[in-house]
């Protein structure tokens, strides 16, 4: 199986180590009806998919990634194409089948990061940052 028809879904990868990450990938996962996949980069999920994609010695864990079937994208490399999955999940999906609350969602992220000047610094190294990993 190739890599684009694994991905014919998109899956973002975010930390979810922390609360403003969690929720922006929650907020995605809303805003696209469930057709955006989430994984945390810690879970199982991600690691799988992480190794099937990015170089064993690539720190993925950086910025968050969006891949689908075209590629693995990063972080400011990312937001266009996750506008478009989103606009994608208005029309393909019929409810919200990602599993979100139940599997990614959990009490031990920390709040540290959620400080106004630590969420300010996330988003200037998301817009700063960017990578592209094409399948």
């Amino acid at each position: 199986m190739s890599l684009s028809s694994t991905f014919s879904r998109p899956l973002v990868i975010y930390d979810d180590k922390c609360y403003s990450c969690t929720k922006f990938a929650k907020a995605i996962s809303l805003l696209s009806r469930g057709w955006i996949r989430t994984a945390g980069h810690y879970r199982s999920v991600a690691m799988r998919a992480k190794s099937a994609v990015f170089p064993a010695n690539y720190d993925s864990t950086k910025m968050f990634w969006l891949i689908n079937r075209t590629g693995a994208f990063g972080a400011r490399s990312a937001l266009p194409r996750l506008a478009a999955e989103i606009v994608t999940g208005w029309f393909r999906s019929n409810t919200n089948d990602d599993m979100f609350a139940k599997v990614c969602e959990y009490s031990d992220t920390s709040m540290d990061c959620y400080t106004p000047t630590n969420v300010f610094k996330r988003l200037v190294t998301m817009l700063s940052h960017g990578a592209v990993f094409r399948f």
